[in-house]
């Protein structure tokens, strides 16, 4: 997500010169300057500094830390006792819903993605 590390210098050495290329490989959220370079702002701060974004940006799809919707399925299939809630907290909002309610057809279980700031009392 570039949003900390040694990744900011790397960028601040690169993303000016047009014969570089950045080559983002995993999943960059809203907001982040992974994303903000992927979405094609001409310039980014950095480090406190602004750069205009002259290296080639890439996208390799494909490659992931995360099981997918069916692998995660799968897992909570597995579970001896379905659980008495499932709370999604990863991910944006509207696929952390979309998740919610793949769950809840496939299950009938409880699924909820919390609000901000929402307290849950388990009993």
């Amino acid at each position: 997500m570039c949003t900390g590390g040694r990744i900011k210098y790397h960028l601040v050495e690169n993303i000016t010169r047009p014969e570089s290329t950045i080559t983002f490989v995993g999943y960059q959220a809203t907001g982040t300057l992974g994303r903000r370079i992927l979405d094609g702002e001409k310039v980014v701060r950095i480090l406190g500094s602004k750069y205009p974004v002259k290296a080639k940006i890439e996208r390799i799809h494909g490659f992931s830390a995360h099981a997918d919707k069916n692998e995660l399925l799968d897992w909570l299939k597995n579970m001896q006792t379905p659980p008495k809630q499932i709370f999604v907290v990863h991910g944006e909002e509207k696929s952390a819903k979309e998740f919610r309610d793949f769950i809840s057809e496939k299950t009938g279980w409880n699924v909820t993605v919390p609000e901000y700031n929402q307290q849950v009392t388990l009993n």
